[in-house]
């Protein structure tokens, strides 16, 4: 069967803590697959960079074939900084032309010339940024390509204008008119390259937590994340809203589509309810519900959300038996559904019983995967748990 969701290659560093390193998991569409492992082997910062929420220090994610978290290419890196050094070569010709066409007509001649070099400075700030790539110096970039640009086009016409170079009897057209032919092309093929989408995602325009969510990927959290001073109908509309079709001036003067559409994402809103069980419930505020039924609502807002992936982080924390065998029931359907489940969770009878598959990680590294009967029996996973001492004695 066909993988919903691929990751290769997954790290993420926080400063010098490698929090996961080179993980790579496969989801089958239509199964429940589990991830294992004791506290802090990376789990949750594992869905945090599926999401959106982290951006992976390297690595690659497919969802449906779909690139979420592509790899950063190091060809448009270098291409980048062999671009930002042939800037700062312009920049340095463009000093010189600036002071012989202004200088000579104008009487702040000083002010002038510190204008200059300040401009100089700011241009060679700007370009170290780009080095290192800075969302800041990427777009502050555009408005000196403008000017470059401007000033060139002004140049290339008024040519008959520009006067001489001061001290010598030598035209200013004939470096002004080379600089602009030069400056027009240069901007154009830097301008070009800044909005390619292989280098916008190296200054971190990617895939944010709710592009994510409209593909078809939904989660729910560790800590419960409900509106808890809205009602439960409405804390479940909120999670359609990535679904909503109306632009916003259709929302500000409540046209018919509009209001149609409302309507049926409150259809839809009591399904979800009656789905999870809480129907009942519907116009009582959130914080006003058990612990368990709390959970369910966060099933039922992310299933709002028409997703073909679910992520589970923990879902059956804090519940009693009885709770957790409701909630297995409840994953149970929603795989039958058509939605695709992967889950984290610490309740091992839980996962044993309900994942169809198992990944399981250590300090950020996966170190076994397998069907509950192979994991249960892995070594290196009771070694994780138990300690080496168990898992000698197991073998």
């Amino acid at each position: 069967m066909d993988a919903i969701l691929r990751v290769s290659k997954l790290s993420k560093v926080f400063g010098g803590l490698s929090a996961l390193s080179q993980v790579s998991l496969e989801v089958e569409t239509g199964k429940i697959v589990g991830i294992i492992g004791p506290n802090g082997a990376g789990k949750t910062t594992l869905f945090n960079c599926l999401t959106g929420l982290y951006y992976p220090t390297e690595g690659q994610v497919l969802f449906q074939e779909r690139s979420v978290v592509p790899e950063l290419s190091s060809r448009k890196a270098r291409l980048v900084k062999l671009l930002s050094w042939l800037f700062i070569i312009l920049s340095l010709a463009w000093l010189p032309l600036f002071w012989s066409f202004f200088l000579p007509r104008t009487f702040f001649k000083v002010e002038l010339t510190l204008l200059a070099i300040f401009i100089l400075s700011i241009r060679m700030v700007v370009v170290r940024g780009l080095r290192e790539f800075q969302i800041w110096a990427w777009s502050t970039m555009f408005v000196f390509i403008l000017g470059d640009l401007y000033l060139s086009i002004w140049w290339l016409t008024h040519s008959a204008f520009l006067g001489q170079l001061p001290g010598v009897d030598v035209p200013l057209s004939y470096l002004a008119i080379p600089w602009s032919i030069l400056a027009i092309a240069f901007s154009t093929y830097l301008a070009w390259q800044l909005l390619l989408r292989e280098v916008r995602q190296l200054y971190g325009f990617r895939l944010g937590p709710d592009a994510i969510n409209r593909l078809g990927v939904a989660r729910t959290f560790q800590n419960i994340r409900l509106f808890l001073t809205l009602s439960v109908l409405d804390n479940v509309r909120i999670g359609a809203h990535g679904q909503m079709a109306q632009k916003i001036y259709a929302t500000l003067f409540r046209t018919h589509s509009q209001r149609e559409e409302e309507r049926n994402i409150e259809v839809e809103a009591l399904e979800h309810l009656k789905f999870v069980g809480l129907e009942h419930r519907a116009f009582d505020l959130s914080g006003a519900l058990a612990y368990g039924e709390q959970r369910r609502l966060e099933l039922a807002r992310a299933l709002a959300s028409q997703p073909r992936l679910l992520l589970l982080d923990e879902p059956a924390a804090g519940m009693n038996p009885q709770e957790s065998s409701q909630l297995m029931r409840l994953i149970r359907k929603i795989r039958d559904r058509g939605v695709t489940v992967l889950i984290i969770e610490h309740d091992m009878k839980v996962m044993m019983n309900l994942a169809d598959h198992i990944y399981a990680l250590d300090h950020g590294v996966l170190i076994a995967h397998g069907t509950p009967d192979e994991i249960r029996a892995n070594p290196r996973v009771i070694e994780a748990y138990l300690g080496r001492g168990s898992a000698d004695a197991k073998t």
